[in-house]
């Protein structure tokens, strides 16, 4: 296997540093990471990730965003990520010349970004979007009352606890309460800057994308479960619940924080990757 190799390119005035795995294929990996994070990921996750697909023959590309990691310049936020995306992946191909087109492959923000405007870019074939971050007051509540407090109810430990003044019923039921409130909310308050605007135009960037989408999700992760409600509750989401592909892994966190589960999220990124490639 070739050796990775560091190396800087421009976008927007500022520098940027990515990091490419060479490999023979012609559909390349390019790793966006969520929020503003730097390009190894939270267990060295995207690392592993890379060198994992190069492995497996498909080239892969992780860089830092404008303003994060080793890169100039000032965090776009992950709403405003097209130019830094549009930039590596002209790096990518100047680095590795036979990649005819890219899969990109975002975690939590990094999805978000994707769906925002990465999968605009006409040389995207793919778009693997990992537990996507669609979070608002009201989907976090409904969120918490299902996968949380639904649990716990029905919790022979929770009755014990309970039963034996460990749980102060008055406190839970007052936090029960206030989330219903915020959840019954989304029905009836107006779009606002911080909650509508950018989950009704990833939903937009899915419906309007021409290529594959791949959605990787983790059991155990609130935000998966929030995208879940949206994708089948949410009226911008209406008729894309079978838009993507998608790949449940049981047990897992957010960010797949033991091998097993590293080593699930990476196989099934790979045999997207590879899928798209047969296709040509």
């Amino acid at each position: 296997m070739a050796l990775e190799q560091a190396f800087t390119f421009p976008c927007q005035g500022e520098t940027l540093l990515g990091i490419v795995h060479p490999a023979p294929g012609e559909v390349g990996l390019l790793v966006l990471v969520g929020g503003p994070q730097y390009r190894i990921g939270a267990h060295r996750q995207y690392l592993h990730l890379a060198r994992q697909a190069a492995a497996a023959g498909i080239p892969a590309m992780r860089f830092d965003y404008r303003g994060v990691g080793d890169s100039s310049g000032t965090y776009p936020g992950f709403e405003h990520l097209e130019d830094d995306i549009a930039a590596a992946i002209d790096a990518f191909q100047i680095k590795q010349p036979q990649i005819r087109s890219v899969v990109l492959w975002g975690m939590c923000e990094g999805a978000s970004a994707i769906l925002l405007g990465g999968v605009q870019n006409a040389r995207v074939c793919g778009a693997a979007l990992v537990n996507p971050w669609v979070r608002s007051t009201s989907g976090e509540a409904q969120a918490y009352l299902k996968h949380y407090y639904g649990k716990r109810l029905f919790s022979l430990e929770t009755w014990k606890r309970l039963l034996t003044g460990e749980i102060n019923l008055f406190k839970s039921a007052a936090s029960v309460l206030g989330l219903a409130k915020q959840a019954r909310a989304s029905s009836t308050a107006p779009d606002t800057e911080a909650t509508a605007p950018f989950p009704a135009r990833m939903a937009e960037g899915l419906r309007t994308f021409q290529g594959s989408s791949l959605l990787l999700m983790s059991e155990h992760d609130l935000v998966a479960r929030e995208f879940d409600q949206a994708l089948k509750t949410g009226d911008d989401w209406r008729g894309l619940q079978n838009k993507s592909e998608r790949v449940d892994i049981p047990d897992t966190d957010h960010t797949f924080s033991s091998e097993p589960w590293r080593l699930a999220a990476a196989a099934a990124t790979i045999a997207f990757v590879k899928k798209l490639a047969a296709k040509g």
